[in-house]
């Protein structure tokens, strides 16, 4: 698999268009492992009390979820009816939790490094 991603400005290419790239182009083996590692991790380590570490299973198996429906998508470029808009809400939905957990637990884990401001 090759890490030149080629963009129509010459410019370098954003992180949604590599994803993009490697999701349509790669091997859908790793997608499944994804999807199929990610949801027993959140499962297991949410009813074990770590929220956190279930929080990146989820993102983790959305990210797979995510690249399975834009393969699909891309695969059948008119695709139409209800199985194609139903994978596009999919493709919307587990995109967004692929980007907003792990930012946000970025952010948390950037505000705990900030520690408690002394009171003046």
């Amino acid at each position: 698999m090759s890490l030149v991603v080629r963009t129509s400005a010459g410019r370098e290419p954003t992180l949604g268009e590599l994803l993009t790239h490697f999701a349509r182009t790669g091997v859908s083996k790793r997608l499944y492992v994804f999807l199929q590692l990610g949801l027993p991790v959140a499962f297991d380590f949410g009813v074990h009390g770590y929220p956190r570490v279930a929080a990146w299973g989820i993102a983790l198996a959305s990210l797979g979820a995510w690249g399975l429906a834009d393969r699909w998508l891309f695969a059948r470029p008119a695709a139409a009816g209800l199985r194609a808009t139903l994978t596009r809400y999919a493709r919307a939905v587990t995109g967004a939790l692929a980007a907003v957990i792990p930012a946000l637990l970025l952010l948390e884990l950037f505000l705990r490094l900030l520690g408690n401001a002394p009171i003046s």
